[in-house]
């Protein structure tokens, strides 16, 4: 296993140090880890979230896209970054998780925590039967989190968002360990959070011509069923389509963000998909802002095609308040 390069260990201990100075984590030792993101009271937030970026120095994603995303990004100085998953093509080797450090170095020289979800490109090469060694990869790249031996967990922006990172991998089904856990957080969140943002690699609502991934849909029916009377405004957000969708589900935000770099997926529209997009290749990111009681969202677009000097555009926001 290689070891962590100096950059590296200089991040993680930056990172550790300030969420050192956090609030400390609520709940049983036994259970995946609450980690905090402190920021100043009273400023606007800015945090980004995306996936499908497949880091690789193989030729299965486009890597200028890539790139400038991650430059794009890193010159917004988010508070945070959550990856939705497929941060990498092969999880079974670490080459891979070099090409993310090597091509995200602005990142780490800006301090920004990166919080990632487990895809099924982590699980990649280990065919299923044995998933340790790239569970080893993906813990060893993100060490500084200290998420060994969960594959699940939450993150506290400030005091306003609580956001929770699930396991497509795992069962999401009624009393499975990973759905009791999900209500148990979701339970607390509501009266300590203006919002929660869930991240997940395989969307619970997308376009309809795509197959489940596995157990994605129990988290739509869930929510279905209690989000009405929540006072916590919820956001849901997968990846794995490579492409951008925007749905509204029983007073529920479901986004589908792949466009991280992976080959382009086209996406029809129908459904009630709400931001109508007429390009069928979208590179991309989301932004969230934070200001008062309300939550913006832009999905930011880089044009890989673009040869003007205008590739990058804002073709869709919406903003969610608790007012």
């Amino acid at each position: 296993m290689k070891r962590p390069t100096d950059w590296l260990r200089g991040a993680v201990l930056t990172f550790c140090l300030a969420a050192s100075a956090a609030p400390a984590v609520a709940g049983p030792e036994d259970q995946p880890p609450r980690l905090s993101v402190p920021l100043p009271a009273g400023a606007p937030v800015t945090f980004v979230v995306y996936g499908d970026t497949r880091f690789t120095r193989e030729d299965v994603a486009n890597p200028i896209a890539r790139r400038a995303l991650v430059e794009r990004i890193a010159a917004e100085s988010p508070a945070a970054i959550f990856i939705g998953g497929d941060l990498v093509y092969r999880g079974d080797t670490t080459d891979d998780y070099g090409a993310y450090r090597s091509e995200t170095l602005d990142w780490a020289r800006r301090k920004i925590p990166v919080f990632p979800a487990l895809g099924n490109h982590e699980f990649s090469g280990c065919d299923g039967e044995d998933p340790g060694p790239c569970l080893e990869n993906w813990w060893q790249a993100f060490a500084e989190l200290g998420l060994r031996p969960y594959r699940r967990y939450s993150v506290s922006i400030g005091r306003a968002v609580l956001a929770l990172v699930l396991d497509s991998g795992a069962s999401l089904k009624p009393h499975s360990e990973q759905h009791a856990w999900l209500e148990r957080q979701m339970a607390a969140a509501d009266t300590h959070y203006q919002f929660i943002l869930i991240v997940l690699h395989y969307p619970p609502v997308r376009d309809a011509v795509f197959p489940h991934g596995r157990d994605e849909a129990e988290v739509e029916r869930y929510l279905s069923g209690q989000a009405a009377a929540w006072h916590a405004k919820v956001i849901v957000v997968g990846s794995h389509v490579h492409n951008y969708e925007r749905f509204s589900r029983n007073g529920v935000t479901y986004l589908v963000s792949g466009g991280g770099g992976a080959k382009p997926v086209p996406v029809f529209r129908m459904s009630g998909e709400l931001s109508q997009l007429k390009t069928s290749v979208n590179f991309h990111y989301l932004r969230f802002r934070l200001e008062d009681e309300r939550l913006s969202c832009t999905m930011v677009r880089f044009d890989a095609a673009e040869q003007t000097g205008n590739a990058w555009s804002e073709p869709d926001r919406f903003s969610v308040s608790t007012r």
